[in-house]
């Protein structure tokens, strides 16, 4: 049955809003402003406060029943994030050790627990991060499940040959970031409510499958777990 002219209308000029909403959100972030933390020689991107919608969104049929309920969440304060996820190289220099089974100074540090990735944080000043900030910060003001197409935005098992990649080769997102989604998951600060041993993690990684692969999606394995696909990234409310 045709849609009538009147509902046509109204439903261009919903997806309008939309749209502008999306591009002012993303231009607010347009001027990138990055700074190296001394302690590891990483580079941090700035993002901005401001809010997005945690959750799963009800067009998305690739939904989890184990992600958050579909709710606006508010980002009260700024805050720096790794443009990339913590590498082997920097892990190296700042721990004395490189557990990661796929070597590679550039390739992001993996079999880290969360209490290690915890130490590292702390070691250069910083903390992992919230879920929330990392759901922001990842999204880069894109409300859909990815920033991007799948292929270009992200290591995964379509694409990685089972194994993961050095970071920053695939497009970042628009507030800057590489490797959001995909390559390694990423663990964050939060508890999950299930059970206080287990903590949350984010991206999905090269070992999963596309569905995994949404910034919406979360694990919540055992802290202690040390896997060959789990990683990180450090943030703060200010650099050292």
């Amino acid at each position: 049955m045709p849609i009538p002219s009147a509902k046509r209308l109204r439903l261009a000029t919903f997806f309008l809003v939309i749209c502008l909403a999306s591009i002012w959100h993303i231009s607010d972030h347009a001027t990138v402003y990055a700074k190296i933390n001394p302690r590891d020689r990483l580079t941090y991107i700035w993002i901005r406060p401001g809010a997005y919608f945690t959750g799963c969104d009800p067009q998305d049929k690739e939904c989890i029943g184990w992600e958050r309920p579909r709710h606006k969440i508010l980002i009260e304060k700024g805050f720096w994030i790794g443009q990339t996820e913590v590498t082997q190289a920097a892990y190296l220099s700042v721990m004395g050790s490189n557990p990661s089974r796929y070597r590679g100074p550039n390739r992001p540090a993996e079999q880290v627990d969360w209490y290690s990735a915890t130490t590292y944080c702390h070691r250069v000043g910083m903390r992992l991060p919230l879920e929330s900030e990392w759901e922001y910060a990842a999204l880069g003001g894109v409300q859909a499940p990815r920033y991007g197409p799948l292929g270009e935005i992200a290591w995964y098992d379509g694409n990685s040959n089972d194994t993961t990649h050095e970071v920053a080769q695939k497009q970042p997102s628009p507030y800057g970031l590489f490797d959001m989604l995909g390559n390694a998951w990423e663990w964050v600060q939060d508890v999950c409510t299930c059970d206080a041993k287990r903590r949350i993690m984010k991206g999905g990684s090269f070992y999963n499958i596309s569905r995994d692969i949404r910034a919406s999606n979360r694990e919540t394995p055992l802290d202690t777990l040390q896997h060959r696909n789990i990683g990180f990234r450090c943030v703060a409310h200010s650099l050292p």
